[in-house]
């Protein structure tokens, strides 16, 4: 035989198995490794979706236990009754409570959720959370009001202080307060009321020193010194401006603007901003714990519960 012809054939055969190998078991083998790998990555990825879904089903959970139910009508009736245990417990006088229309908040999400599938769009109107704002007032000392707020701070249902007025009365020794105050709590199952929170004793002992001070409260009336009559009438002086008679009480900042509280000679309290006068002198800057004036080319510091320097 020749020989040539019996290279070909084992070449022709040799081409045969190969083709038939690559068209029956390599190509076949590589697309279901390739698959299995696809497989399992989107095995892993679906796995880690599950345990984020997981976290933030269990981050919900735990918001929806603090939070004071899961519809308008039981957050109304609790923050009501939490509050007036809270303001009877400090013994507030002409004590209320106020509330107002609860606010739906929706999703940050709504355009991507409208792309989606139709499960998720069913989501995009579904509000993320409601919010309430409520109002506390009444009459009390520094030292309660100050408690008050503490205990605010210490409650385990989300509660966030917006604003703080405080109005003295009378010589100081009372103020009449108003905390504007928000809770947030999400829509749906009630997990039941939380149970209410005291603060500790280190809290509410934090600002003891401020309120046995009270800035707020005002001097008393100078003793009244009869001057004895001189038998040769003299042409009276001009009287000067009394900056001595002029007190700094407090300082505090109402939405955005430093404000200075002062006791006037009189005895009656004013709130100046920067740049009201008292008498020639402007003032120039409010500081947390002080006031600039500008008197002619002067300047005066005055710090809280001392009075004006002549």
């Amino acid at each position: 035989m020749n020989p040539r012809f019996v290279g070909l054939g084992v070449l022709l055969i040799t081409g045969l198995l190969y083709g038939a190998y690559r068209s029956w078991w390599s190509g076949p083998v590589a697309e279901a490794r390739a698959d299995l790998a696809a497989y399992r990555e989107r095995l892993e990825k679906a796995g880690a979706e599950i345990r984020r879904g997981a976290q933030a089903s269990k981050a919900l959970d735990e918001l929806r236990s603090r939070s004071l139910g899961g519809d308008e009508e039981t957050v109304d009736h609790r923050v009501r009754t939490q509050l007036n245990r809270l303001l009877e417990s400090l013994e507030v006088a002409e004590a209320t409570v106020t509330t107002s229309e609860p606010r739906t908040v929706e999703t940050p999400a709504r355009s991507v959720l409208g792309r989606a599938q139709a499960a998720l769009r069913k989501r995009r109107d579904e509000p993320d959370f409601a919010t309430l704002e409520f109002k506390i007032g009444g009459l009390a000392p520094v030292g309660r009001v100050l408690g008050l707020l503490t205990e605010l701070r210490a409650q385990t249902w989300p509660c966030r202080v917006e604003d703080v007025r405080l109005d003295p009365v009378a010589d100081g020794a009372q103020l009449r307060f108003t905390v504007r105050c928000t809770t947030m709590f999400l829509l749906g199952s009630d997990a039941g009321e939380p149970d209410p929170s005291n603060a500790s004793p280190e809290e509410l002992a934090e600002f003891a020193d401020f309120a046995l001070s009270n800035p707020f409260a005002l001097p008393s009336a100078p003793a009244v010194v009869v001057q004895p009559s001189s038998p040769k009438p003299s042409r009276p002086r001009p009287p000067s401006f009394p900056y001595e008679k002029w007190r700094l009480t407090g300082i505090a900042e109402l939405a955005g603007t430093m404000e200075s509280w002062w006791v006037r000679p009189n005895g009656k309290a004013v709130v100046l901003r920067e740049g009201a006068g008292i008498g020639k002198a402007l003032i120039a800057d409010i500081e947390p714990e002080a006031v600039v004036l500008q008197r002619a080319n002067q300047q005066l510091r005055v710090e809280i519960g001392t009075a004006i320097p002549r």
